[in-house]
């Protein structure tokens, strides 16, 4: 059976779209090219897993590109990644955060998923760790991408935000025009740059 994600790239039935074209996926990940390699995060202002599978989308766009991708699971506390891949949540125990990644079933396309005792968000994105491993990651990968928590979840996106250089926006119809500047102000005061939005019906 296939995974959700893989269901929509490599899905016979032609009709069956993910919730953004691979095309637009394209034009987003054409602006980070300058960085190399990348560090940029998936945000929203809820929470909610379509996040999560936009970022799939787009790391598949990227590795599909040829790019040696990492996609990251950034939302600890409402983790998607995993069901987005079929693949199962670690348990984390006796185990460092940040430590368990899988390759998937698209060439070039690694995913991190968070465990299910990951411990406290803010710990793990205060940690020297997370400097280090984003470092590490540079290193293997051209492109890291992180799912990550929303405006909503209060300071933990802001954390994760000053590990990432670049960061895209997914709106939806229902959000305030106030709340959409409060992220945009957040994300530029953690010096990550907005270069896109992805606009959710």
């Amino acid at each position: 059976m296939q995974s959700p994600i893989e269901d929509i790239i490599c899905g016979e039935n032609l009709k069956k779209k993910g919730i953004v074209c691979f095309d637009q996926m394209k034009v987003i990940s054409s602006k980070v090219e300058k960085h190399d390699p990348s560090v940029l995060m998936v945000t929203s202002i809820p929470a909610g897993k379509s996040v999560g599978m936009i970022t799939a989308e787009m790391a598949a766009a990227m590795a599909l590109q040829g790019r040696k991708v990492l996609l990251v699971e950034g939302d600890l506390k409402r983790p998607s990644l995993h069901e987005w891949f079929h693949m199962k949540q670690p348990d984390g125990i006796h185990q460092e955060p940040l430590k368990t990644v899988l390759p998937t079933f698209l060439p070039g396309l690694d995913v991190l998923l968070a465990s299910k005792s990951a411990g406290k968000p803010i710990d793990v994105w205060l940690s020297s760790s997370f400097t280090r491993h984003v470092a590490s990651w540079q290193e293997t990968y051209d492109r890291i991408i992180f799912s990550a928590p929303s405006l909503h979840s209060g300071v933990e996106m802001e954390l994760l935000a000053e590990g990432c250089r670049e960061a895209v926006l997914v709106v939806q119809r229902k959000d305030k025009t106030e709340d959409i500047r409060k992220l945009q102000a957040k994300l530029e005061k953690a010096a990550c740059k907005v270069i896109g939005v992805v606009y959710q019906q």
